[in-house]
């Protein structure tokens, strides 16, 4: 996740890169045809039709990218939950088990579960972070599943049932594991279905080619000025393109996407303070201006 203020010229020009260049290739290569080969070939592009596309793209592209941020704050949220439920189930366990060592255990699986479910989410092998926290013979059983952290979430809820607390408070404790899997289940969603395929392919197809017409549009009005003018009005397309593209999946391990590693760092903090443990973690900080 960029945060505010990172931002800065070389680091915007970058962001939509190699299109634009191309872009202001488009726009020299026609404004020089214009000048040195044909000076009135661009009659049939009026300036109402042109201004008719661009609008027309610009609100294609804000519905898009609107609906792209929907998915990126639903994530976040999600992962809001997550924090919030594994404080409660760490505290639960905690004080409600009928003894201390299995309320442990259980706080110690919370961490190798959220650990397992961000490197599940990005598709990273979570051997290396599981075999610091989880017993050996778990470990190898769990390199025969698909699914890492439901299973390990699943055995949780078999040590908590076995725990034998009192009815109610076993219910209470059910409630907190359910409301994980739900969490879970909704980050699932998010990183197994993708936008329907005219939000992720029309969008490109109209603004680039909105782009190779811009040019094509402004040279009789802005002759010489024509590269300056359309490569301008260009990068805001491309950009808003590009904005789009990288909210609509977060949990690509990308710049913009949500800090798994942030909030999973965040947890783990959190549920060995409340342990009493002496760790040493501190707080994921930015990374030249990004949380990861």
């Amino acid at each position: 996740m960029i945060l505010p203020g990172r931002a800065h010229l070389g680091h915007i020009l970058r962001y939509v890169g190699k299109p634009l260049i191309w872009l202001l290739a488009w726009d020299v290569a026609v404004t020089a045809f214009w000048y040195v080969m044909h000076p009135r070939w661009t009659a049939e592009f009026p300036a109402l039709p042109l201004t008719l596309l661009g609008s027309a793209v610009a609100v294609y592209l804000s519905f898009r990218n609107t609906t792209a941020y929907a998915r990126w704050w639903e994530a976040r949220t999600l992962w809001g939950a997550m924090v919030n439920a594994s404080r409660t189930l760490a505290r639960e366990a905690l004080t409600m088990l009928p003894e201390r060592a299995s309320g442990i255990d259980v706080a110690h699986r919370q961490i190798a579960y959220v650990h397992a479910l961000r490197l599940h989410l990005r598709r990273q092998a979570p051997w290396d972070e599981l075999t610091a926290r989880l017993p050996a013979d778990e470990v190898e059983r769990l390199r025969g599943v698909t699914n890492v952290p439901n299973a390990i979430h699943a055995r949780t809820g078999t040590l908590v049932a076995d725990a034998k607390p009192d009815p109610i408070l076993l219910n209470a404790l059910a409630r907190t594991l359910s409301d994980i899997s739900n969490a879970q289940g909704g980050m699932e969603r998010i990183k197994n279905t993708p936008l329907p395929q005219q939000y992720a392919t029309y969008p490109a197809i109209f603004t680039h080619g909105f782009c190779i017409l811009l040019p094509l549009g402004l040279v009789e009005t802005l002759g010489l000025y024509t590269p300056l003018g359309s490569t301008v009005a260009g990068f805001l397309f491309l950009a808003l393109l590009q904005i789009g593209n990288d909210m609509q999946n977060p949990f690509e391990n990308l710049e913009d996407d949500v800090p798994l590693t942030t909030l999973t760092r965040g947890i783990e903090i959190d549920l060995r303070d409340a342990l009493g443990e002496t760790h040493g973690l501190e707080p994921a900080k930015p990374i030249d201006g990004i949380l990861w």
